[in-house]
């Protein structure tokens, strides 16, 4: 259950009325996000293929980069204050198996740009863009990011002092590389358009480009709302006895 209404809707917190409409809006924007860019990929870049055609398989990389690296990922920051009624343990659960999903497609959007450079005739070279590196340290950010998560509140065994101590760098490095996921793929989807709409070219504003900068906006739009929802204090998960006694039982077995 997303949010719990207790007694009734007149009683809910003002807070969390604004938070599951913000909540809803995101989910609306990401999903259109998502939408357009299969519309703009399949109508305007021959859709999608395999390594026999290296230049439409690229277009499995803002596809995927769309759904894993932003989609998923902000969902995955959001997955605590959205299901709130949720058993912590869940939640954490669900939190790693979001960001795990988030990581094969991200694997693969990488797997497809380096086969779309690698097999062109003749090679195109790979890692010259400040996107390609904004992009690859998002991602390496996200990997160290999933390592020290599932070591720190997911493996038994670390002490409980130990994951507080944790929680605020995990929180600031986990917004960090979405956000740079998001700049990453701003700068992504502007440098598809000017390479690859020709004619008429990007600058005239075909429909293609206008469709590449819609899309870009719900990227700003999405993130901001995703940064947002995480950080407003207002917003913020509280305990629920569930997460008591699993708390006491950790540190009974420490």
């Amino acid at each position: 259950m997303l949010f719990s209404l207790g007694s009734g809707k007149a009683n809910m917190d003002p807070a969390l009325i604004n938070f599951k409409v913000l909540y809803v809006l995101t989910q609306l924007c990401g999903l259109t996000m998502i939408v357009l860019v299969a519309t703009w990929i399949g109508q305007h870049f021959g859709g999608l293929a395999g390594t026999s055609n290296p230049g439409v398989e690229f277009n499995w990389h803002p596809l995927f980069m769309t759904i894993g690296f932003i989609y998923l990922y902000g969902n995955s920051i959001l997955i605590y204050r959205g299901f709130r009624t949720t058993r912590k343990k869940t939640l954490k659960l669900t939190h790693a198996g979001i960001h795990m999903g988030a990581f094969i497609l991200t694997v693969i959007a990488l797997k497809t740009v380096f086969d779309s450079h690698n097999l062109a005739n003749p090679p195109i070279p790979n890692m010259y863009s400040l996107h390609s590196w904004l992009g690859l340290s998002a991602v390496i950010i996200f990997s160290l990011q999933y390592v020290a998560g599932f070591v720190a509140f997911l493996a038994p065994g670390l002490r409980e002092n130990y994951r507080i101590a944790m929680m605020p760098l995990h929180i600031y490095f986990g917004l960090f590389g979405f956000v740079l996921a998001i700049a990453s793929a701003l700068m992504g989807i502007t440098e598809k358009a000017i390479f690859a709409i020709k004619t008429p070219a990007y600058s005239t504003l075909p429909p293609a480009g206008v469709l590449a900068n819609v899309i870009g906006v719900l990227y700003v739009v999405f993130g901001a709302l995703v940064v947002y929802l995480a950080t407003e204090p207002s917003y913020k998960r509280k305990p629920i006895p569930e997460d008591t006694a699993l708390l006491n039982s950790s540190s009974a077995n420490e």
